[in-house]
């Protein structure tokens, strides 16, 4: 299980009038275990930071390592496959999917690998029980509230063991007890399994949970004392 390196990414987009800097000459560095808390206000990149940080968007510049292997290198469908295993991903409206059960939402990312048999299913079913949802197995998402869904999205996210997890508002529409029950959750679970965890948020109680903390500023990442 490798490192997180990422060195000098910046990313602009062009429009019609000027060059929007989004990202400018960002360098960050997490072992397995560690956790990152990134802060800042609507509309200051984080969000485009977590997709480049997860292969979902690819840097204007800069290169970036997860373990051994530069994603941005791999063609499209190794990128595909790469993403899929080593990296989870938590969103603030968990995007369950509505007509599957909680068991087949956690089995989701073995399906874009082929399909699932009795040892993942067996795996999924453990991961269920951990987050608390032992007997919403079979429960479809209109069925969960919205802090079981985001414990079942927790647990599509890790199913696979990635090295990088990724979180983006995780708790940002949970009720107060809520978030912090879901949050310690999830924390739980990352160190359980030693991967990087980076999770952008407006939340300082959130934030405060994370081992290191940083804020975006003028699309430059500092880190917060």
């Amino acid at each position: 299980m490798g490192a997180l390196n990422a060195e000098s990414i910046s990313k602009n987009f062009s429009t019609a009038e000027a060059r929007l800097e989004v990202l400018v000459d960002i360098s960050l560095r997490l072992a397995p275990g560690e956790s990152l808390a990134i802060l800042g206000p609507s509309g200051s990149g984080k969000s485009t930071l977590l997709a480049i940080l997860g292969t979902l968007d690819r840097p204007t510049s800069g290169t970036m390592k997860i373990g051994d292997v530069d994603p941005f290198k791999l063609a499209e469908p190794l990128l595909a496959a790469f993403r899929n295993k080593q990296i989870g991903f938590v969103f603030q409206d968990h995007h369950l999917l509505p007509q599957c059960t909680v068991l087949e939402n956690v089995l989701v990312p073995f399906l874009g690998s082929g399909s699932a048999g009795k040892l993942e299913i067996d795996e999924a079913t453990q991961l269920i029980e951990r987050v608390g949802l032992s007997q919403r197995l079979l429960h479809r998402p209109a069925q969960l509230s919205g802090g079981e869904k985001q414990r079942v999205a927790i647990a599509r996210a890790l199913v696979r063991k990635p090295v990088l997890v990724l979180a983006d508002e995780p708790t940002g529409n949970l009720d107060g007890t809520t978030a912090a029950e879901v949050a310690r959750l999830l924390l739980d679970l990352q160190l359980e399994q030693k991967s990087m965890l980076v999770v952008v948020t407006h939340s300082r109680p959130l934030a405060e949970q994370m081992q290191r903390r940083s804020s975006l500023e003028n699309g430059r990442l500092v880190e917060c004392v």
